[in-house]
This record gives C-alpha cells, sequence and structure tokens, in this order.
C-alpha cells in the first residue's frame, strides 16, 4: 500500500505501532487457540478414559450381582440342607428316647423277674 501523500510521519508511525499491537494481539490469541486445542484433546482423552472406567465399573456391577445371586442360591440350599438335618435329628432323638425307653423297660422286667426268682429261691429243679 503507497503512503498517502496527506500522511504525515507522526499518524504512519501510529498506524505502525498498531499494526504491530495486531500482530502481538493475533500472536496470543494464536498461543490461546494452541492451548485450547490442548486443552480440548485433553478432556477427550479424559472422557475416553472416564467411558472406559465407567463400563468397567458397569461389568464389575454385573458380576457382583452375578455373583450375590449365586451366593444368595447357595444359602437358601444351605438353609434346605439345614432344615432337613434338623427334622432328622429330630427324629433320631424321638427314636432315641423311645429305644432308651424300651430298654428301661426291658431292663425293669429283667429286674423284677431276677427279684421274684430270688424271693422264691431260684426254684431249683
Amino acid at each position: 500500500m503507497a503512503p498517502d501523500e496527506d500522511e504525515t510521519a507522526a499518524e504512519l508511525l501510529a498506524d505502525w505501532r498498531a499494526a504491530e499491537r495486531d500482530t502481538v494481539a493475533a500472536g496470543s490469541a494464536s498461543g490461546v487457540a494452541a492451548l485450547a486445542l490442548e486443552a480440548a484433546n485433553a478432556a477427550e482423552e479424559a472422557a475416553e478414559e472416564v467411558e472406559a472406567a465407567a463400563a468397567a465399573a458397569l461389568e464389575a456391577v454385573e458380576r457382583a450381582r452375578g455373583a450375590a445371586n449365586r451366593a444368595r442360591q447357595a444359602a437358601l440350599h444351605a438353609a434346605e440342607a439345614a432344615q432337613m438335618a434338623l427334622a432328622a435329628a429330630e427324629g433320631d432323638k424321638a427314636r432315641a428316647k423311645q429305644d432308651l425307653d424300651e430298654a428301661q423297660d426291658a431292663e425293669d422286667a429283667a429286674r423284677d423277674r431276677f427279684h421274684e426268682a430270688q424271693d422264691r429261691g431260684f426254684d431249683r429243679p
């Protein structure tokens, strides 16, 4: 651009200084834009990592839920087995008491027979 003959040296110098300031401002804006681009790239990488972590957490939750369901089923089976064992033990206890009562009755009867025989002098042939 050719200088206008009516412009003074002061005006030309002022225009030059203004253009320098604009160049510095544009350079700063370019640096800020580069930093913003780096920040955006870092944010994108962080978002991808968060997404991967969330997916891993979801998988862990699903596995934990499955393990909890299997543990609950095992506990239910164990409780059922315990109930059956308790019922069997109660039956065994009742049979053992009945056997004890029968054995005591047999002992009492044998003792009574012995004492009766003793009182008779054991009836010698």
